[in-house]
């Protein structure tokens, strides 16, 4: 957003300066700095394009929003006064408007009763005041609108943020279940569930605030994951789980993931009926593809709504952080559900 605006600003500042140049009816005569009226219009754009940035960084911000109004009129017509009439003022040009005076040109002299510059708080017709009102509406409708923009990336961070906070209990709650279920069989197996689970919470507690983590982090928590979730398997489950590719030097936005691969082992086993589990991951050059694919072996009604919100905002992450750079298809029937998500990370 900052090197768009300081484009924006670069090309205002160039289309200013050209104007008075282009539109000059002794274009192309010669040089124009010794033509007195172009001297006085180019001092004016000049000022306008200062005015423009003072309005746009100063007295928007600081006055109109903060709706000090009568301070904010007060500095519009000093403003306009400046443009308007300090360039006769500095100049000191003592000829009447689009009488120029230069080499070569006639000596016009001093119409009869004016004396001094032709300066005068009421000759409005030589003044900028169409400019000025140009000026005033475009650096303020600009930065009324670069403000919206960024009210609305906040709100977007925001949301993500408030997203997150809903996803990671419901990784806990399920992970707990597993070790609690291990501990129920006294399992030799449940300490190291617990570092598993301990590694987990490292890396949602310390990772999931950032922007973007190493694509292998992500990778071995979605393990670390799987293992626990495998240690709870019994005989009844046909279960795949591979990764293949190089993770290195790649980065992916921290728990975007772990949505579709926890929602098939919620819905892919049932210790009464025998299921089928798979989950696939490749990386290749550019980004990476999740597959996970399972049986409905459980009454998915039992936590329909938690299952669709947690859908819901894994999508809105994805649509937020990867906007275009995504491809998601989700095949579900009443037995079978899978899922295929690529994501760009390029």
């Amino acid at each position: 957003m900052k090197n768009s605006n300081i484009l924006i600003n670069i090309l205002i500042g160039i289309a200013f300066l050209s104007f008075p140049i282009l539109t000059s009816p002794d274009f192309g005569t010669g040089s124009l700095l010794e033509i007195g009226a172009f001297r006085r219009s180019f001092a004016s754009y000049v000022l306008l394009l200062i005015f423009f940035f003072v309005h746009y960084y100063v007295l928007v911000p600081q006055f109109y929003n903060k709706k000090k109004w009568w301070l904010y009129g007060v500095f519009l017509i000093i403003g306009f006064a400046i443009v308007s009439y300090m360039p006769s003022l500095l100049l000191n040009e003592g000829l009447p408007p689009n009488m120029p005076n230069g080499p070569g040109r006639k000596n016009y002299p001093m119409p009869v009763g004016r004396k001094g510059p032709p300066f005068s708080l009421f000759r409005f017709r030589d003044t900028f005041i169409f400019q000025f009102i140009m000026v005033v509406v475009l650096s303020l409708l600009l930065r009324l609108d670069n403000q919206l923009k960024e009210i609305k990336s906040e709100k977007l961070k925001a949301d993500v943020s408030y997203l997150k906070a809903q996803i990671n209990p419901h990784f806990l709650f399920n992970t707990l279940n597993s070790i609690y279920a291990l501990t129920l069989t006294k399992s030799d197996k449940a300490p190291n569930a617990v570092l598993k689970l301990s590694d987990m919470m490292r890396y949602v507690v310390t990772e999931s605030d950032t922007e973007k983590v190493p694509l292998k982090k992500e990778l071995q928590y979605i393990t670390d994951y799987v293992s626990l979730q495998r240690l709870r398997m019994g005989g009844q489950v046909n279960f795949t789980f591979d990764i293949k590719g190089d993770a290195s030097g790649k980065k992916i936005a921290p728990i975007i993931l772990i949505n579709y691969v926890e929602n098939a082992f919620k819905y892919g086993i049932n210790p009464d009926k025998p299921s089928k589990i798979s989950i696939f991951i490749t990386v290749d050059d550019k980004g990476i593809r999740l597959i996970t694919e399972n049986d409905i072996v459980v009454d998915k009604n039992t936590s329909l709504s938690n299952t669709e919100e947690g859908a819901k905002n894994t999508e809105r992450r994805l649509e937020f952080l990867y906007g275009g750079k995504y491809e998601l298809d989700v095949i579900e029937t009443r037995e079978h559900y899978k899922t295929n998500l690529y994501i760009d990370l390029s």
